[in-house]
């Protein structure tokens, strides 16, 4: 055995357990949504088989088996070989957002796999593939055909890849890219571990993808459960004003339909936003509260450093918070004060008040 046959045979080793950490992967992790799971399980069980395949093939010809036997079991391989790389490529359009099953390119490659098999078989039920005793292979044309079939599968992956660039995420882009290159390399062992590290990383970003997602709606949720009993003293103090402050009544009504308007494009902003967005939704929050609690809430604002960004519906809830908690009419008027100062790492943004809080359970 030559030192890249040794190279190879380690690489097919270790694709192996490689391979059956990913499919427990995919079984622990049965509720990521929009993940072909069947396709995913396909491309592992593929590569597992491969490289078994792989690692046959060196234990047989180091035995000493008969040619006719030689000749099956590689047939047998070459047909086992190609179902990675078309179960690969059916994965990269389902992540360009195609459906694989009726993509024209990807009847390109199943028939020009087919190509590749046919080809193969007929080299070596035509004797085509030998070996002389001096160890060098003759091939045939059949062999040429196989060949330019199979570096025909490679180019097609290839050349597919440009056209739907912008529709990968970054990591995929170099992850695809790097393996389509690597298709075209003689040994398809580095292909092999290329592809199931693809298929777990993809994984791995599309759980925490959807875990993030999930604390983010748990987060909206626990912001959206302090609102009705706010919108209804709102709506209430709105109804007395009407009757003994009528100017009073107008600007609240603005305060609070610009405060609803902020509410309801934080609740939909997935990105941080710049903190003077809001800033403006805690201000129109409290305006509404002092309108709604005369003579029972002082606020202050201190806030010269608003150039930086925070999450939405970071501010607003924390002020809610120690208004909800902080206001009593047997006490002294609720202060709250909002301050903003840089320091050395970055800034820092505090809410105080003055309000008695309130006992943990």
């Amino acid at each position: 055995m030559t030192g890249v046959d040794f190279f190879n045979a380690v690489l097919d080793a270790s694709a192996l357990p490689f391979g059956a950490f990913g499919l427990a992967l995919v079984f622990l992790a049965r509720g990521i949504k929009n993940w072909p799971k069947g396709l995913s399980v396909a491309i592992l069980t593929s590569t597992i088989v491969r490289s078994l395949f792989e690692l046959m093939d060196h234990a047989v010809a180091n035995v000493g088996a008969t040619p006719v036997l030689l000749s099956v079991f590689r047939n047998v391989e070459v047909v086992v070989a190609q179902l990675p790389e078309l179960l690969m490529f059916a994965y990269f359009l389902y992540c360009c957002g195609e459906d694989y099953r009726k993509s024209t390119v990807m009847r390109l490659e199943v028939a020009l796999a087919s190509a590749v098999i046919a080809s193969v078989s007929m080299a070596q039920l035509t004797g085509e593939i030998s070996t002389a005793p001096d160890g060098q292979a003759h091939l045939g044309p059949w062999v040429i055909l196989f060949l330019s079939f199979d570096l025909a599968m490679s180019v097609v992956c290839l050349a597919a890849l440009p056209w739907r660039w912008k529709r990968l995420a970054g990591a995929q882009r170099v992850m695809f890219l790097a393996m389509f290159v690597i298709f075209f390399l003689p040994t398809s062992s580095i292909g092999i571990v290329f592809v199931e590290l693809l298929l777990v990383g993809d994984l791995v970003s599309r759980y925490l993808a959807q875990e993030e997602e999930a604390a983010r709606q748990q987060a909206r949720l626990a912001v959206l459960k302090m609102r009705p009993h706010f919108i209804h003293n709102t709506l209430t103090s709105i109804y007395y004003l009407c009757a003994t402050d009528p100017k009073a009544a107008q600007q609240t009504i603005l305060d609070f339909s610009r405060y609803l308007q902020n509410d309801f494009n934080a609740i939909v902003e997935e990105d941080s936003v710049p903190f003077t967005e809001e800033l403006e939704h805690s201000r129109a929050y409290l305006a509404v509260e002092e309108a709604c609690h005369r003579d029972q809430l002082i606020v202050e604002f201190d806030t010269p450093v608003t150039s930086f960004r925070i999450p939405p519906l970071t501010l607003q809830p924390i002020v809610e918070n120690a208004v909800k908690h902080g206001l009593d009419p047997d006490s002294a008027p609720l202060r709250v004060t909002v301050v903003t100062r840089a320091t050395k790492t970055g800034v820092e943004v505090s809410v105080a008040d003055n309000g008695s809080g309130y006992t943990m359970p």
